[in-house]
């Protein structure tokens, strides 16, 4: 794979490339099967300090690409990014240095984005505040338009992805040595695992219904879980170098960014 660095987030295409986002210069691109990478599909102007910059990537089944970044005034925000030029979809809350969130997915034709606490964890369960939530978007709407909750009570759930069935899991990234854990982020009954000590859990994606692959950027580690009973399993370590995004491809290999390029390892 290819000597992309800086990335944030990964999407598998039909076509088997890979649309990639680069969180310091706000481009979106493409790459290829073979490892080439495009020009540019789309860039926005970020604010790139500490953990703010183009933070999510997800693509529709009609191939229109949204994007959330931090804006040059700090403010989070989502648009459709391509093709055509940006429209904005909806202008999120003021980002801060760490714990913001901005990963996208797309859950049952509705955009799904993970805010972090924005360090108020005292506000994750105030239903009047944005600050650690699972929120989903009308992605025609207006960027006035009022999100629809689907979790509260995180972290940061910058790490979660959505299968096939609906179901979300998150992998909530926690501050000092709080606890993280790896747990159902769509008001599901289930109770948590705590993920290794010093993960910070950067990445998610999913295997069919029964797999979980976790990338820490504290810890390099690549763990792959297995879903027994609902409940997530360690299955093992794929590599030891992940610090980013990843994302399964169809025949069950996993890409992910390390420090220096994309790596591919098949389970």
């Amino acid at each position: 794979m290819p000597d992309v660095t800086d990335v944030t987030a990964l999407v598998a295409l039909p076509d088997g490339s890979l649309r990639v986002g680069i969180r310091a210069s706000g481009v979106v691109e493409d790459v290829s099967a073979t490892g080439t990478v495009g020009p540019p599909v789309a860039r926005v102007e970020v604010r790139a300090d500490g953990q703010r910059g183009l933070l999510g990537v997800a693509v529709d089944a009609t191939g229109q690409t949204f994007a959330s970044w931090t804006r040059p005034d700090g403010r989070l925000v989502v648009g459709q990014v391509a093709p055509g030029p940006t429209r904005l979809v909806w202008e999120g809350p003021s980002s801060v240095d760490r714990a913001n969130g901005g990963h996208l997915a797309f859950r049952d034709a509705r955009l799904v984005i993970g805010i972090g606490d924005l360090l108020q964890n005292e506000r994750q369960d105030d239903p009047a505040a944005i600050n650690g939530k699972l929120v989903s978007l009308d992605p025609d709407g207006l960027p006035g338009q009022q999100p629809r909750l689907v979790s509260s009570g995180w972290n940061n759930p910058f790490a979660f992805t959505v299968l096939d069935d609906g179901a979300i899991w998150v992998a909530d990234n926690s501050p000092g040595d709080t606890g993280e854990r790896l747990v159902r982020g769509d008001g599901a009954d289930n109770d948590p695992i705590e993920l290794p000590t010093g993960t910070a859990p950067s990445g998610i994606d999913h295997l069919g219904s029964d797999e979980l692959v976790v990338c820490g950027y504290k810890s390099g580690a690549l763990l792959r879980y297995r879903l027994v009973e609902g409940r997530p399993r360690l299955e093992g370590t794929l590599a030891t170098d992940c610090r980013t995004a990843i994302v399964i491809l169809g025949d069950g290999g996993v890409v992910y960014a390390a420090d220096d390029g994309l790596r591919l390892v098949i389970p």
